[in-house]
């Protein structure tokens, strides 16, 4: 039941040089998103930079699916969700929670705390069910912990369907939620085979309504270097394509 648009809107954001690099998923773009002059936004991101990166978000013309870069700037997720304005649910693939609050830092939202937010502040997330997490398991936020559901493997497709609660849902991919035979992130990875993750995509895609997808995890490299990282640039780059086509051919 995926939204007929997402089949024509691959929007790539350019944080950081990753998909330059990709040429194979670049020839999916129907869009680039130009953000990487914008400073105080890697890993934690002022409430500044996050308007300016809101503004250019709102310019887009597609509402597809987005590649992020890598998980330094996953809280980009959160705007993707603001954009929603009826009930849903938020299925995350990572390793990580991302539910840490920033009471040490008010003002900043990050990469570990886009989740707590979005859970504490958007009234139409009714549920942010986290799977395949491996680490961080008791990181709660105290205000929103009913919203999050932990489900460390994905199990059989059938089983995850049933604890999400709303027909409407967003998806959101970290690969390092992958085992390291499958990506290379610039975070500790989980155990979760590409193939397991692409079936539960494909189910999630046929038995709900997706209104939306993103996918981070990019390897950070700079550009003198790229020559080095060839092999797990490429590695990722069929991850990603393989995560892109399993959603337009399901």
């Amino acid at each position: 039941m995926i939204m007929g648009l997402l089949y024509h809107d691959v929007t790539l954001l350019n944080f950081d040089d990753a998909y330059p690099w990709q040429h194979k998923l670049s020839d999916f773009a129907d869009e680039w998103i130009e953000l990487k002059d914008i400073t105080e936004a890697n890993l934690f991101c002022t409430h500044k930079a996050l308007a300016e990166i809101s503004h250019r978000l709102s310019e887009r013309s597609g509402r597809g699916i987005t590649f992020i870069g890598n998980g330094n700037y996953h809280y980009v997720t959160y705007l993707l969700l603001s954009e929603i304005n009826r009930p849903f649910s938020l299925i995350l693939f990572d390793n990580h929670t991302d539910a840490k609050l920033t009471d040490g830092m008010p003002g900043l939202l990050s990469c570990g705390s886009w989740v707590a937010e979005a859970a504490a502040r958007f009234p139409h997330l009714q549920q942010a069910l986290i799977v395949g997490v491996c680490t961080e398991r008791n990181l709660y936020p105290p205000n929103s912990q009913s919203k999050i559901v932990l489900w460390p493997n994905t199990g059989e497709p059938q089983k995850l369907l049933s604890v999400i609660p709303t027909e409407d849902i967003y998806i959101s991919i970290d690969k390092d939620v992958l085992d390291r035979a499958f990506a290379v992130t610039n975070w500790d990875h989980g155990n979760m085979h590409l193939q397991e993750l692409l079936v539960i995509l494909q189910t999630l895609v046929r038995e709900k309504n997706v209104l939306g997808i993103d996918v981070c995890g990019e390897l950070p490299v700079p550009p003198a270097d790229v020559w080095r990282h060839a092999d797990q640039l490429r590695l990722n780059e069929q991850a990603n394509l393989s995560i892109l086509q399993s959603v337009l051919c399901a």
